[in-house]
């Protein structure tokens, strides 16, 4: 920490910011700052974003492999872009691309012999209520799986759960690039990026599970079910709450893994781990900034 004393001309109160931190981040004589004030009356000053506007990208790309085309595709997507544009150099199968997962939750993506474009993709105003939508299908798919077990349903449940991941590492970048779009904090969308990445992983082995598996999905439903309320308001996150859930999670049994399923199983439990572990990070960051 720095201490500086506050000038003062007339009625006017200053003080000099650092030279270091305006080289760090380009300040001048004409450069603007902002200046918000904390619940705990801090003044905070940061520098003013220059505004940006997303581009339209365009790649020309001589490769037919369905897998580097995918992930071409979903990078576009999910960076700020007003809109994006690949031309191949060769014709491709494209019933191949299109059973790529992820690809099929992307709106305004349409595909035409050797050109795939998207005009307008979807901005995301509220990064939190993706990741509370993303617990909530979780659970409903969990129940779906005991109760009434249904696959097309599920596939759906997925797909919805995977592009909400999507559209919160849009919001990421986004924010990272262009400034916030939201009134979340960066390490609030850090931490939410960690956790929706981990859920995504769970359910895509989650789904290979079936109504046989009764034991383990109400094992696992309890953590999900106190996550979902963590993430109700996560401003009330306490140590009593993170240490709930990572005694949820450590409660579920361990797995004897001697096939897919089992092995499935085990890194269910490991990604809810990890979401643990984040958990965890995010109350001991809020504990900090309070």
């Amino acid at each position: 920490m720095e201490i500086r004393n506050i000038q003062r001309t007339g009625d006017m109160h200053y003080i000099y910011l650092p030279t270091a931190w305006c080289r760090e981040h380009k300040i001048s004589s004409k450069s603007k700052v902002s200046i918000e004030q904390s619940s705990k009356g801090s003044l905070v000053i940061s520098p003013q974003i220059t505004e940006k506007k997303p581009t339209h990208l365009k790649f020309n790309i001589g490769e037919d492999d369905p897998e580097i085309i995918h992930k071409l595709v979903v990078a576009s997507y999910i960076n700020p872009a007003s809109s994006f544009e690949i031309i191949l150099d060769k014709e491709m199968d494209f019933t191949k691309l299109l059973d790529q997962k992820r690809l099929i939750s992307l709106e305004s993506v349409e595909i035409d012999q050797k050109q795939i474009t998207c005009d307008g993709a979807a901005t995301v105003a509220d990064p939190s209520s993706l990741i509370k939508t993303m617990i909530k299908k979780v659970k409903n798919m969990i129940i779906v799986m005991k109760k009434n077990y249904n696959k097309e349903l599920l596939d759906k449940y997925e797909d919805e759960i995977d592009r909400s991941k999507m559209l919160i590492d849009k919001a990421v970048i986004g924010s990272l690039m262009f400034g916030s779009t939201s009134n979340l904090k960066n390490i609030d969308l850090y931490y939410i990026s960690l956790i929706s990445k981990e859920l995504e992983r769970m359910v895509d082995r989650l789904i290979n599970l079936n109504d046989k598996d009764i034991k383990f999905l109400d094992e696992v439903i309890k953590p999900i079910e106190i996550l979902q309320d963590i993430l109700v308001d996560i401003s009330k996150l306490d140590l009593k709450k993170a240490v709930s859930f990572t005694k949820s999670v450590e409660h579920i049994n361990e797995v004897d893994v001697r096939d897919i399923k089992t092995y499935d199983m085990e890194r269910i439990k490991q990604d809810l781990v990890k979401i643990s572990e984040v958990v965890m990070d995010w109350m001991v960051t809020l504990k900090i900034e309070n």
